[in-house]
């Protein structure tokens, strides 16, 4: 398939973030988890989230998806194509979600339905969205196929997901989050189970996306080695605060806080040389 530009402004803002906090009600009170985040991300680039465990970054996206559990909210401001993701109906933001917005989860089995063929999971999402019939739904299965380096025959098509490697089932993630042409794909550590050389060609397909698609992506990970090699963007979080933002490369070569040296000294001397 040839991969086609789509016909908007490259850099143009694709998501702008104001006062974000996050919050959780407990049986021992509120639990203030993402604290005061501003930030953006613009079409054509990759935004890198970047913290360990605990630091606010997943709840950070879940918030301006609807995806927080039953006892979380949201107060401030997540401005997408002109709407607030924060105010706005939930019928409007399931209509963002999954055609405009991609989601991509960590372990792809708690997304992927283990009795259904790859082909229909790719499928079911086109037609719901696009509201085109199945033929035409899967062969824009095909298509996403191609652009995410998996082969396009009935092998794959007509495979159930636990017949498929990891590396194959991310990849089949990332099809279904393009399956809608998406503005902006979210990934949640999408390659901490991964092997090395399987990371380096899914990132290479995130580069890809963005250069080729102009699609605008956010990466989320407990790996800033991971986050060096695909954003033009940085976020650095802990304790749900954003302790350092900026371009990627300033940010490693000439970081601020001592947290964000911390974190640059856990990288093996390999990476990146």
């Amino acid at each position: 398939m040839q991969l086609t530009q789509k016909n908007i402004k490259n850099n143009s803002l694709l998501l702008d973030i104001s006062n974000l906090n996050v919050f959780f009600n407990t049986p021992e009170g509120t639990s203030h988890v993402v604290k005061d985040a501003n930030f953006n991300i613009k079409k054509g680039t990759c935004l890198g989230v970047v913290g360990e465990s605990g630091s606010g970054k997943t709840q950070t996206f879940f918030s301006i998806t609807g995806l927080l559990a039953n006892n979380g909210y949201a107060e401030g401001k997540a401005f997408f194509k002109d709407t607030n993701l924060l105010t706005c109906e939930d019928e409007t933001r399931r209509g963002f979600l999954g055609k405009s917005i991609g989601f991509i989860f960590q372990d792809p089995m708690t997304s992927l339905t283990p009795h259904l063929k790859i082909g229909d999971q790719l499928a079911e999402i086109a037609i719901y969205h696009k509201k085109i019939n199945k033929n035409n739904a899967m062969k824009r299965a095909i298509e996403v196929m191609d652009i995410v380096k998996l082969p396009s025959n009935r092998d794959i098509i007509n495979s159930y997901p636990h017949e498929l490697s990891g590396g194959m089932k991310q990849r089949i993630m990332i099809a279904i989050s393009l399956m809608c042409e998406p503005d902006l794909i979210i990934a949640d550590e999408p390659t901490t189970a991964l092997d090395v050389t399987t990371q380096s060609e899914i990132l290479n397909i995130f580069n890809d996306l963005k250069k080729n698609l102009n699609i605008g992506l956010v990466l989320i990970s407990h790996n800033i080695g991971v986050i060096a090699e695909t954003s033009n963007e940085l976020l650095v979080m802990k304790d749900g605060q954003i302790l350092e933002s900026g371009d990627t490369i300033k940010v490693l070569t000439k970081p601020k806080s001592k947290y964000t040296k911390h974190l640059l000294s856990c990288i093996p001397p390999w990476i990146g040389n």
